[in-house]
């Protein structure tokens, strides 16, 4: 299993030049990457594969000046190539799977907290460079990233994650009772094929689900793709009219999720789901209805793997979440020293707003979703129209 690495621990507190070797092979494996990214080619197809998973990474570039979003692509381009190659030539030495998961919701504070429980010494997150959250903060493993033939491995998957090193240096050189490691890639929980996957990827683990109101959410995932760039054929700020299609489904959007609820765990993903998922607003609506997100893993988990914090209890109340989610997942929460950060992902409105009309029917359009969910949680979280 994958925690069976203890033996293994042990010896590099026995014999310091196995951790010097090991650092050795950490440094040539980097060096390795760097140089085979300057050919071009393994650089070429990482951000293929990259960019058919989160198809929305280009038009940040293509909304900057030419020279400005020519030297912000290489840049992101060479380092996450360089950590991708890094990470599969040290695949041996890269025993872990995560203990538990932030596995949503988007624009709920899933970053925010995934920066909280990275300051306690006994919690890591990915094994990433510095250049984009993407690269240390979420892997979006289940949702295709290393192609869609690839979201399902244990073995691939293991490549996020930090080396025996890590954890040798966190039990035995700071002290901590038990290191653990964690993805929070905020999507996983609206993919309703991903809690099988995870199933079977790791039984045993914990989950974490940061919610919040799902129509602000919309209006900040809205104005979030708008701020990068990306072309949207709706919007949120356009008044409701009478049948209006913005919130009608097709059938190409209806197909894909019926397809991606029927998928097994060793089944590839649909080559349209980056688009359709991303880029149209029937896919967001889908992603609001919590209740319906969080069923399936309820079928896979038992209820007390399962966390579930409110965003607004989390803006209000960050260091005491953070210290009950530390008791929830087995790490000492004395250990956590607080630190304020800036939000994470936060949403630049610029003036912009929700139409009153729209907001009214979006409210309507999840009342029956979050009672469903108060009563599937035992728990009324009182969401009201107090945010933007």
């Amino acid at each position: 299993m994958y925690r069976s690495c203890c033996g293994k621990t042990c010896a590099l507190l026995l014999c310091p030049l196995v951790v010097v070797l090991l650092l050795i092979y950490l440094v040539l494996a980097y060096v390795l990457s760097v140089l085979l990214t300057l050919l071009y080619i393994p650089r070429l197809f990482a951000v293929q594969k990259l960019y058919w998973c989160c198809p929305f990474i280009p038009h940040i570039w293509e909304a900057q000046t030419w020279f400005k979003g020519q030297c912000m692509r290489v840049g992101f381009e060479s380092t996450y190539t360089i950590n991708v190659l890094r990470r599969m030539l040290t695949l041996p030495i890269r025993p872990h799977l995560p203990d538990f998961y932030i596995v949503g919701f988007p624009k709920a504070g899933t970053t925010s907290l995934a920066n909280h429980l990275k300051q306690h010494p006994a919690l890591s997150g990915l094994d990433g460079l510095p250049w984009h959250e993407s690269l240390s903060k979420e892997s979006h493993f289940f949702n295709g990233v290393l192609g869609c033939s690839h979201a399902s491995s244990a073995l691939l998957y293991r490549s996020f994650f930090p080396t025996i090193l890590c954890r040798w240096w966190s039990e035995y050189i700071r002290g901590v009772e038990k290191w653990m490691c964690f993805d929070a890639c905020p999507v996983t929980a609206c993919l309703p094929y991903t809690a099988r996957r995870m199933k079977a990827i790791t039984p045993d683990a914990k989950l974490i689900f940061m919610m919040r109101d799902p129509v602000p959410v919309m209006f900040s995932a809205e104005t979030m793709l708008v701020n990068m760039g990306v072309p949207l054929t709706w919007s949120l700020v356009d008044p409701m009219t009478p049948h209006d299609p913005r919130f009608q489904e097709n059938e190409e959007e209806a197909q894909l999720w019926k397809d991606l609820k029927d998928l097994q765990p060793s089944d590839p993903l649909p080559h349209n789901m980056p688009d359709l998922f991303y880029t149209h607003l029937y896919s967001l609506l889908m992603c609001g209805q919590y209740a319906d997100r969080i069923h399936p893993f309820l079928q896979e988990f038992p209820r007390a793997n399962m966390m579930f914090i409110d965003f607004n209890e989390f803006t209000k109340n960050t260091e005491g979440v953070v210290k009950e989610v530390c008791s929830f997942v087995g790490a000492d929460p004395a250990l956590y020293k607080h630190k304020e950060f800036s939000p994470g992902m936060q949403t630049e409105y610029q003036g912009r707003r929700m139409h009153p009309s729209v907001k009214q029917h979006l409210r309507t359009y999840f009342k029956q979703s979050n009672n469903m969910l108060y009563t599937m949680v035992h728990r009324n979280f009182h969401w009201t129209d107090i945010e933007q």
